[in-house]
């Protein structure tokens, strides 16, 4: 039996860990990236469409990936970047990144743009988000007949009595920049229960080892490689300085594996994906120590098909397989020399 490719539209705010899930969208044989929306996080909107045309000129997908500015700020809040993280250009720590050779696109507004690709793939397409989810929740408040038209919304995001960011140390990045949009995503009853979560009681465990930047960067053969070692040595340096870490958690990238499973690409047994289904709450109260945090509300037997699927356990070592498999793409064709 023929399954058909996975289509997806990646919002994202590159970003290292960005960087391999546009990596990933673009070279794994599941996934058709339909389109790439730059959002602000990491970095402001301008050095992340920067980046994100920067990869794809790396990747050699010039003609094949369209890259649009999406959303520039959160709904209420001012906007906060990660430079203790991703660096001020929210992509530093190589000098391999090429000029990129292509253009935003600005004739077309990435939600008339994501809009249309939704049409065109009614009930298939799956929104990844790995950054605030401003971008997806302006979408669907804005133009709510496509709540419908939407299989999955993959998010990168939050954590399960876990955080790195506000006063408490209790909110994840993603969720911290922008609680209302992500309420508003995470509470709609036509929406939520589509909502497929990454926390970081997941992503702190697709831990990027020295054996994992050993086979990233390989013989030493390829400059698309090289580039990536150099990203994750960055990465490792900044993680340890911030967070305590030893080696840097690979958060973004996570999104697309539920959908290999729930699109039938790979059995169960082969992800190990463990997951809980939870209606969820970010607090908003800019004053509360604990802006951001990701709060439980209620749980239902996994399988009611009611509640955000919260994951919380994968087969890490097929994950990075994966991004393997794809760098092995991908370096056949960059366009770095």
């Amino acid at each position: 039996m023929t399954i058909n490719s996975i289509p997806i539209w990646l919002d994202c705010d590159p970003g290292h860990d960005d960087a391999i899930a546009m990596l990933i969208s673009c070279f794994h044989p599941a996934f058709k990236l339909l389109g790439l929306g730059a959002s602000y996080g990491n970095a402001p909107s301008e050095n992340t469409s920067y980046n994100a045309r920067s990869l794809i000129t790396a990747f050699g997908k010039t003609q094949d990936v369209p890259i649009y500015p999406s959303a520039k700020r959160p709904w209420v809040f001012e906007p906060e970047y990660a430079p203790d993280v991703h660096g001020a250009s929210g992509l530093d720590g190589t000098t391999l990144l090429p000029v990129p050779e292509c253009e935003m696109i600005i004739e077309k507004s990435y939600l008339d743009a994501m809009e249309e690709a939704i049409i065109t793939h009614n009930g298939e397409i799956t929104l990844v988000s790995t950054g605030a989810l401003t971008s997806v929740a302006t979408l669907l408040r804005d133009r709510p007949h496509l709540k419908k038209m939407v299989r999955y919304i993959s998010i990168m995001g939050g954590g399960i009595d876990l955080g790195n960011r506000n006063d408490n140390h209790s909110a994840e990045f993603n969720i911290w920049i922008d609680p209302q949009a992500a309420n508003f995503i995470l509470s709609d009853p036509d929406i939520k229960n589509k909502c497929i979560l990454l926390p970081l009681n997941v992503t702190h465990k697709a831990i990027a080892d020295q054996r994992v930047q050993d086979q990233i960067r390989g013989k030493g053969q390829s400059k698309l490689r090289e580039l990536f070692y150099e990203l994750f040595k960055f990465f490792e340096h900044c993680y340890k300085d911030a967070q305590g870490f030893d080696y840097p958690p690979t958060h973004d990238p996570l999104t697309l594996m539920p959908l290999l499973q729930f699109y039938g690409w790979v059995n169960p047994s082969v992800l190990q994906l463990t997951y809980r289904r939870l209606n969820l709450h970010a607090i908003e109260d800019r004053n509360s120590p604990d802006l951001g945090k990701t709060c439980i509300l209620k749980e239902y037997n996994s399988q009611e098909d009611l509640g955000t699927i919260v994951c919380f356990d994968m087969n890490i070592g097929f994950f990075w397989e994966q991004v393997f498999q794809a760098l092995d793409r991908a370096a056949k064709s960059s366009t770095i020399e």
